[in-house]
C-alpha cells in the first residue's frame, strides 16, 4: 500500500506562484480585450462602459488584495498601501455594476479617482523596493500614465461620453500591455 506524502513548503511555494502568475497574465489580458473592444465599438461601449469598468475594477481589486496578502517583500506600508487600493478597486467595481444607471459624472469620478490612488500606489511600489532598474521604470511609467489618465477624467469633465470610452480603452490598452510585459518578464520555472 502506497502512501501519498504532503507537499513541501517548497512545492506549495512553486504552485502558489505559478497560479498568482496565471492571475496576472489573465488580469492584463482581460485589460487588452476590454480595451480593444471600447476602441472597436465606441458607441455600444457607452451602454456597458459601467459595467465593463466594474469587473475590471473587481478583477484589478482581487488581484491587488491577493498580492497585498502574499508578498514576500517586507516592506509593511507598500503591502498595506497595495490592499488599501485592492479594497477601494473592489468597492468601485461593486458600485459600477450595482448602479450601471447612476451618472457618467459620479462614474467619471470614481474612474479618475480610482486611477489616480493607483497611479500614485504604482509609483510608490516602484521606488519601495523588489525591482530592478528597467521593473523600476515600467512599474513607475505604469503609475504614471495612471494618474495622469486620473488627473485628465477629474480636471476634465466636460468630455463627451465618446471621449470618456475612448479615454478608457486607450488607458486599458496601454495598462494592460505594459502589466502582460511585467508578468511575462518575471514567468516562474515549470508551468506546466
Amino acid at each position: 500500500m502506497s502512501t501519498v506524502s504532503p507537499p513541501t513548503p517548497a512545492q506549495l511555494f512553486r504552485s502558489a506562484t505559478r497560479a498568482f502568475w496565471w492571475l496576472g497574465i489573465a488580469g492584463a489580458l482581460t485589460s487588452i480585450v476590454l480595451g480593444v473592444l471600447a476602441l472597436v465599438w465606441p458607441g455600444e461601449t457607452l451602454f456597458v462602459g459601467a459595467a465593463i469598468f466594474g469587473v475590471w475594477l473587481l478583477v484589478h481589486g482581487v488581484i491587488n488584495i491577493m498580492q497585498a496578502l502574499t508578498s514576500d517583500r517586507e516592506d509593511g506600508a507598500a503591502r498595506a498601501l497595495t490592499a488599501v487600493v485592492g479594497v477601494l478597486f473592489v468597492v468601485a467595481g461593486v458600485i459600477c455594476l450595482r448602479n450601471v444607471v447612476v451618472s457618467l459624472i459620479v462614474i467619471a469620478t470614481l474612474i479618475g479617482i480610482s486611477w489616480l490612488i493607483g497611479g500614485i500606489t504604482g509609483v510608490v511600489n516602484a521606488f519601495a523596493g523588489g525591482y530592478d532598474a528597467t521593473g523600476r521604470l515600467v512599474v513607475g511609467l505604469l503609475g504614471a500614465v495612471t494618474i495622469l489618465g486620473g488627473l485628465v477624467v477629474l480636471f476634465w469633465p466636460g468630455p463627451s461620453l465618446a471621449t470618456i470610452v475612448w479615454l478608457t480603452g486607450i488607458w486599458l490598452l496601454v495598462m494592460g500591455v505594459i502589466q502582460l510585459v511585467l508578468v511575462l518578464r518575471h514567468r516562474p520555472g515549470h508551468l506546466v
